[in-house]
């Protein structure tokens, strides 16, 4: 079902000082395309600490879908209440079960298709150690991202811990007072997934890491025929361009925009507390 936003923003997320955050604004015209209206590393000439980036979202209304690339949810163990664990094998946390379930079966696959080359067993090399799940630091939609769907590599496992993780959460618990609500108009995103998804993986690093990634972001923009830039924003696709963070804010707010078009659903289990980063369901 198609969600009513007309407004996208993405935010690509940095430090708590603002200096690597970028943030993009897409609108949905009559003709159902998304068009770039703008994206900067700065507003007004200040970078986008917390105070900046909330007063401009707020001054938005109420018809807008904000879409950040941090996790918006901390792991298990950190929404706990409980005065003493019980461990993780006793834990009946829904998010526990599915880590020590689902989740470990996840991992034990993903190290058998680490030791696998053309469907031969590879044994000149030490098998690789089963991935060590841990409710205080993994998601389980990060594993479903990761070593299910293949969309992010394993080194994106538990980055639902650091500086800019806590500052995710801390935005998130500042804009629901702004009426903004987790995967009801704010979601959690990635654009190296997002773009994993809509074309291959190979693309997905190479936009950061070709020895030209200013053509391998043209390659990606040109493909998407549902984008565009708006009149006078020539500038705007230049910096997209140029810069990651501008790139990747640009993405953000382009996955929420299909997430509205296409009405994408969250899969039964744990995610609604747990977390979810929202991704286009397959290649085009």
């Amino acid at each position: 079902m198609t969600r009513r936003f007309t407004t996208f923003v993405g935010v690509d997320l940095g430090g708590a000082r603002g200096k690597t955050t970028a943030v993009a604004q897409l609108r949905r015209g009559d003709d159902g395309r998304a068009s770039v209206h703008a994206v900067a590393t700065r507003h007004r000439g200040e970078p986008w600490v917390d105070d900046t980036l909330l007063g401009f979202v707020e001054g938005l209304g109420d018809d807008v879908v904000v879409a950040i690339d941090a996790p918006l949810t901390t792991p298990a163990c950190g929404r706990c209440s409980l005065p003493v664990c019980p461990g993780v094998e006793a834990c009946v946390d829904p998010a526990v079960v599915w880590l020590r379930t689902e989740g470990r079966a996840l991992g034990e696959d993903a190290a058998v298709a680490g030791n696998v080359v053309g469907g031969a067993p590879v044994t000149r090399t030490p098998a690789r150690p089963r991935l060590r799940i841990q409710p205080y630091t993994h998601r389980a939609t990060e594993l479903l991202v990761c070593h299910d769907r293949g969309l992010l590599p394993p080194s994106s496992v538990g980055g639902a811990v650091g500086l800019v993780a806590h500052r995710a959460v801390h935005l998130r618990r500042r804009l629901l007072r702004a009426g903004f609500e987790l995967n009801q108009n704010l979601i959690e995103v990635s654009p190296a997934a997002t773009i994993a998804a809509l074309f291959d993986r190979r693309r997905a690093r190479g936009y950061k890491r070709d020895a030209d990634p200013w053509e391998t972001r043209a390659a990606i923009i040109e493909s998407l025929d549902d984008l565009e830039f708006s009149p006078g924003s020539r500038m705007a696709r230049e910096d997209v361009l140029r810069n990651d963070h501008c790139f990747d804010a640009v993405i953000d707010a382009y996955t929420a925009f299909l997430w509205a078009r296409d009405g994408w659903t969250m899969p039964d289990g744990p995610f609604a507390d747990d977390g979810w980063i929202w991704t286009p369901p397959g290649r085009r």
